[in-house]
């Protein structure tokens, strides 16, 4: 496996400019996510990206003064009240398939937590599916958090008895 050479990649916010190449990569994430992405989801999606007031922000990746993105980060800030501190959550990372392994999510990565230092943020979060092929690098550049994170959705109003789900197969299924 190979070290990440972080002088390879750029990373850059994303810019109105940026808007077709972002969607490629989210589209193609959305489709390992199992998850189809509608034009109006993209629109919106998109426009939390580009209004300064909105909590979402995109990183594009590129290898080193190649103009093709190759990567997208979103990320955003949250208040972190007990520790009085401000973090970071990433909410997606996606690398294309054909750059995995040359070191871009890990400069992703190391970009975050330079900005964290820079700005003051106390921590960089995020969730992975345990099946993740990225979690070698993750458990290399982090801590594993010990907080289970729980989900409420709406869609599904009904508590595990009602759904026939006891709690032992849940946690086996998730």
């Amino acid at each position: 496996m190979s070290t990440a050479d972080t002088a390879t990649w750029t990373i850059t916010p994303a810019t109105d400019a940026d808007r077709a190449q972002w969607q490629r990569l989210y589209l193609a994430y959305g489709e390992v996510a199992g998850e189809a992405l509608s034009g109006e989801h993209l629109a919106r999606v998109w426009s939390w990206i580009v209004d300064p007031q909105a909590q979402t922000r995109c990183l594009l990746l590129r290898e080193h003064e190649q103009q093709e993105v190759v990567g997208l980060a979103h990320y955003r800030l949250f208040e972190r009240p007990l520790a009085g501190s401000i973090g970071c959550w990433l909410d997606d990372l996606f690398v294309d398939p054909g750059q995995r392994g040359r070191g871009g999510a890990r400069a992703v990565l190391e970009h975050l937590r330079a900005m964290a230092a820079g700005e003051g943020w106390s921590t960089v979060r995020w969730t992975t599916g345990q099946a993740n092929s990225a979690q070698e690098l993750y458990d290399r550049l982090a801590d594993r958090s010990p907080v289970i994170t729980t989900t409420c959705s709406r869609s599904h109003p009904q508590t595990r008895t009602e759904r026939g789900m006891s709690a032992r197969s849940v946690r086996r299924f998730f």
